[in-house]
């Protein structure tokens, strides 16, 4: 298969700890290592004891090339600190998450195979997270919900008004994670009433609320919590 130049996958990861012992070890490698092995660029999102990882990489990975790839990564970062033994992080060990929804989304690929995406040039990434309803018949609506062609046309046409570029919404367990892009002067404190006010929002609010553990009344910013940026991988 041939890929655009501006092309990546995308894998994304949860993790629940407690311990920094158990952290990935691979945030300690520059982005210079990992390009190297083929990923472009890795990014941490934290709430509490929760870790959220967006791993993009080359095209043509897939999830086994990328635990190989931070394998081989890890190896360099343990020659140029004389260290003889891997350290296999948790990351390595842990499948990436479901994505049930994008925006525009014309084909969905199972997880292990990543997500095809295209680079969209300068943006601000917002990261929030949310607990649905512990209800297996619920959860399995809401990934129908979020399907392919499934999303209220309004509601998508919404979003690209206010500035939003891209969405998504990855699964781990009865936890939905989403990642927005905007554009660069997307100020949501100014964007949240206006986008709240739009047409048919109040209706998708409170069409969606029986999946989620909030109040139909709640903004959108009430319902999602943020996920805090905590690591970026250097030049």
């Amino acid at each position: 298969m041939e890929y655009l130049e501006n092309q990546f996958r995308r894998f994304t990861f949860f993790l629940e700890t407690d311990s920094k012992e158990t952290m990935p070890s691979f945030s300690k490698l520059d982005r210079a290592t990992l390009n190297t092995v083929g990923i472009l660029n890795v990014e941490e999102y934290q709430k509490e004891h929760q870790l959220f990882f967006v791993v993009d990489a080359q095209p043509e990975m897939s999830h086994t090339d990328v635990k190989k790839a931070f394998i081989r990564a890890q190896r360099m970062l343990n020659s140029l600190e004389n260290q003889k033994d891997i350290n296999h992080n948790s990351l390595i060990e842990v499948a990436p998450l479901e994505r049930i929804f994008e925006l525009d989304q014309k084909k969905s690929y199972e997880p292990q195979k990543g997500q095809l995406k295209t680079k969209l040039g300068k943006c601000k990434r917002f990261v929030w997270t949310l607990l649905l309803e512990e209800n297996p018949e619920l959860i399995n609506e809401y990934r129908k919900v979020h399907s392919i062609g499934q999303a209220w046309p309004q509601i998508t046409k919404n979003m690209k008004q206010v500035g939003v570029k891209d969405m998504e919404i990855y699964l781990y367990s009865n936890q939905a994670i989403l990642i927005m892009d905007t554009k660069p002067d997307f100020d949501l404190e100014k964007v949240a009433p206006i986008w709240q006010n739009l047409p048919k929002e109040s209706e998708w609010q409170e069409y969606v609320a029986k999946f989620q553990r909030t109040s139909p009344e709640s903004a959108i910013q009430e319902k999602w919590t943020d996920m805090k940026k905590v690591n970026v991988n250097k030049k």
